[in-house]
């Protein structure tokens, strides 16, 4: 009986030396870049065409398109990816032009809370002094983020927003 109990721990122990390891290696690695451009119109070839460039020079009433993407370079699946970004200060967010990929929610309280902008309301003082409820629009969005379900394990995407320059 002992020795049926030797070999049992013996493979129990290398099996912990062996394959726990091997699964620590096998995990998620998600990485993120972000990146700001403008979209301008230039001839080529005697047409108009719209090209993107980088957000420099900017002026106030300019859309810039904020484009974050995503790479899994782990050996597993990602599960529910949170993808963050603020919406810049001296911005305003442009209503329906966030990627509709997985779950897209908001926040107009610098991202200490996200909900659906339906959902979005805060407090404020109506001409009586009374507190009313109010629903949040574009104007008053902090932060926008996205959960993806899943990004396979060498998968890769981008999500995208624009904004307004005040």
């Amino acid at each position: 009986m002992r020795r049926n109990s030797r070999i049992s721990g013996f493979t129990t122990a290398a099996f912990m030396l062996v394959v726990l390891p091997l699964a620590a290696w096998a995990q998620p690695k998600v990485e993120i870049t972000v990146k700001a451009e403008k979209e301008v119109t230039v001839s080529v070839k005697g047409k108009q065409v719209k090209k993107m460039i980088a957000a420099k020079g900017i002026q106030p009433g300019e859309e810039l398109i904020y484009t974050l993407s995503y790479a899994n370079s782990g050996t597993e699946a990602a599960k529910n990816v949170v993808i963050s970004d603020p919406i810049p200060a001296g911005t305003a967010f442009i209503p329906g032009s966030a990627s509709e990929v997985g779950d897209l929610t908001f926040s107009i309280d610098h991202g200490k809370s996200f909900k659906k902008p339906t959902l979005l309301t805060y407090e404020s003082k109506g001409g009586d002094g009374k507190s009313q409820k109010r629903v949040a629009s574009p104007e008053d969005y902090t932060d926008i983020r996205w959960t993806i379900p899943s990004v396979p394990a060498g998968g890769k995407g981008s999500v995208t927003f624009r904004v307004k320059v005040k």
